[in-house]
């Protein structure tokens, strides 16, 4: 949790050689009383913006969060970020915390499209406003306004820089996300929009969480079937990157993994040149995280317009390659 400091005033020293009156030094010190009091009293009416985000582990959700609280604390309020590792148990345990701590306004990334409605609800409920960013809710007007990047256009992006590497037939592999998550088949969707169109075939599909360990898990075991694949499309970078680790681990030539988000580790294992990650569909989270706070910004200020009128503005991917 990131908070401002109250100001402090600090006493000083007595100087028993001066030929100030009592009088003077009364008023003196009533003055420096009623300063601190003032101050504190700034300080106290200080806003707190939560944010919250599924988790701090993965790259682009750092990137995201941090770029939410930067704002945040220029436009001069205190910030409070929580995670809830895509639970929602523990996304209602977030509630209760920020609703608790009377924070003026949230930015949130929701753990599930529909479970996520309860708690985004009872905050709002509290007289809260919300801006969710990032992932898809099912019901969109729960929130006063969402900002999501465009998950299809995203998928494309990805699949035409895989045809564009491997060419327009073959065989490849999909390691999705889980099949509860709306994002992850808006993704997957926009990634067969273009697939689908070419000879390539998918003889290989496996959902799992956005973990990098369960993408080196998931493809291991495809690459055991199915040895001579061109490579994978994956439902975001840690899926990819965790499959670039496993055609490493066969010692597999001439592969190219692909998939979303565009995070530093993504970016990091393009620009080596010697992993079979490729590229990526490089989310705008930064923009999501700061567009967030400023809409918060203005309606915490009583600003109202379509914006808060449970509004979804998409936002379009930029390819890393």
């Amino acid at each position: 949790m990131k908070t401002m400091n109250k100001p402090r005033l600090s006493a000083g020293r007595r100087n028993s050689g001066t030929s100030i009156g009592r009088t003077s030094v009364l008023g003196a010190m009533a003055g420096i009383l009623l300063g601190a009091s003032a101050l504190s009293a700034v300080a106290d009416e200080q806003k707190t913006i939560a944010i919250i985000v599924p988790t701090l582990k993965i790259a682009v959700l750092q990137v995201e969060s941090k770029a939410a609280a930067d704002v945040a604390e220029k436009l001069g309020y205190k910030t409070m970020i929580l995670t809830h590792d895509f639970n929602t148990a523990a996304e209602l345990r977030d509630a209760d915390q920020i609703i608790t701590a009377k924070v003026a306004a949230v930015a949130w990334n929701v753990a599930d499209p529909e479970g996520s409605a309860v708690s985004v609800k009872k905050v709002r409920d509290a007289g809260i406003p919300v801006i969710n960013m990032d992932r898809v809710l099912t019901k969109p007007e729960i929130a006063d306004s969402s900002l999501q990047s465009d998950n299809f256009q995203c998928g494309a992006l990805a699949a035409q820089a895989f045809v564009d590497m491997v060419g327009s037939e073959g065989n490849y592999a999909e390691l999705s996300g889980p099949k509860s998550d709306e994002m992850g088949r808006t993704r997957s969707a926009g990634y067969h929009s273009v697939l689908d169109k070419t000879k390539l075939k998918m003889v290989a599909q496996q959902p799992g969480l956005y973990d990098q360990s369960k993408g080196f898990q998931l493809a291991g075991t495809i690459l055991q079937g199915h040895p001579d694949i061109l490579g994978f499309i994956s439902g975001n970078d840690s899926l990819g990157l965790g499959a670039a680790a496993a055609i490493k681990a066969q010692n597999k030539a001439n592969m190219v993994v692909v998939g979303i988000d565009g995070g530093t580790d993504a970016d990091a294992a393009i620009k080596s040149g010697t992993s079979a990650f490729k590229a990526s569909a490089a989310q705008p989270v930064a923009e999501q995280g700061e567009q967030a706070v400023k809409l918060l910004d203005r309606i915490i200020k009583g600003e109202k317009g379509d914006f808060t009128a449970g509004k979804v503005q998409l936002i379009p991917c930029t390819l890393l390659k």
